[in-house]
């Protein structure tokens, strides 16, 4: 029994992933498209879904605020193109990072970094009638998982943020569920992945017409109306989380300060360009010039919004940048940059 345990975590510890946490392509929005007649109204839609990305809110009282301030939704498009993703067509808009900052500060609207909070999914399923599952990305089982991972989908995408199912080819849940007096399911979370939040929830059928939903959801519901109420109670509570947690990394644009940084580990043009192409992504810069070089490492003054704490938050949440030592009193931050 001791070294079934062992063997297990020793399957978790070596088979150990964790998710990056800095959104890719940030100001980049694919929006379906069926016809080319609509690619006004999918600017519309991908402008739309840009401010939620950028301001936390899926509230459409940031989008009137910035349009009756005298700006055009296509003002900020730098360009846009059809593509055609999987046998769906889209319409990729490119954004304007710049004008767009530049307008929310002006209107003090916050913003979020390119950094961006993960929520983890823990859905156990219990038909009565199967085995019961977690749910997963790789795996449909029914319509309701078909349901919540649509929704998920376009939530994460919409809003700029991680919502994540954990995957079975890292963790054999099934085989787990024979050993649960050995291991706990939520130490083996905490282990195996990185999130900010963990949403637990398990769903089962305990009669002929009725479901109960346990966890952080608590429900009982009819058969008949069980997939269209517990969906719609899903994303009631999945909006609320994710509601509180972008809260908490806006970026003040009111407020404005001066850091000086170095960054390491710089050994050809190709190394400067990508590393400087890294910083001038960040949400909080407002301007960048080199102060000096040394060997390999480049230094820098920056003019950011916000203040230290939330460049330093955004920053080491980078995959290609790796503070090694700050210091709040000098408004310093020393790095490397991660090939």
């Amino acid at each position: 029994m001791r070294f079934l345990k062992h063997t297990l975590l020793s399957l978790i510890i070596f088979s150990n992933t964790c998710f990056g946490k800095e959104f890719d392509k940030l100001f980049v929005v694919l929006e379906p498209i069926d016809t080319v007649s609509q690619i006004e109204k999918s600017i519309n839609n991908s402008f739309n879904t840009m401010i939620y990305r950028l301001s936390g809110s899926d509230s459409p009282s940031n989008i009137w605020k910035i349009i009756n301030a005298g700006n055009a939704r296509k003002n900020f498009i730098k360009s846009y193109s059809l593509k055609n993703i999987n046998n769906k067509s889209y319409l990729e808009v490119n954004f304007e990072k710049d004008l767009l900052i530049e307008v929310f500060n002006r209107l003090s609207i916050p913003i979020l970094s390119n950094s961006r909070p993960i929520v983890l999914f823990l859905i156990e399923i219990d038909s009565g009638t199967e085995e019961p599952y977690y749910l997963t990305n790789s795996q449909n089982n029914s319509f309701l998982d078909e349901s919540l991972k649509d929704y998920l989908k376009y939530e994460s995408t919409s809003r700029g943020i991680f919502l994540e199912l954990p995957e079975p080819d890292l963790i054999d849940f099934n085989q787990l569920r024979n050993y649960e007096r050995l291991i706990n399911y939520e130490d083996i979370i905490n282990d195996k992945y990185i999130f900010d939040e963990l949403i637990k929830i398990n769903v089962s059928k305990t009669g002929i017409d009725e479901w109960s939903i346990s966890g952080d959801i608590n429900m009982t519901v009819g058969d008949k109306d069980f997939i269209s109420l517990f969906i719609e109670k899903f994303k009631e509570h999945t909006n609320s989380i994710i509601n509180k947690i972008l809260k908490k990394n806006l970026i003040n644009t009111s407020k404005k300060g001066v850091i000086n940084i170095s960054v390491s580990n710089i050994n050809s043009f190709q190394d400067y360009e990508k590393s400087r192409k890294v910083l001038e992504n960040l949400v909080g810069l407002r301007d960048i010039d080199i102060s000096r070089f040394h060997i390999d490492t480049i230094f820098y003054r920056l003019d950011i919004f916000g203040d230290f704490d939330s460049i330093v938050k955004e920053i080491s949440e980078n995959n290609f940048l790796e503070i090694i030592s700050q210091y709040k009193d000098k408004s310093e931050i020393n790095m490397n940059f991660v090939k």
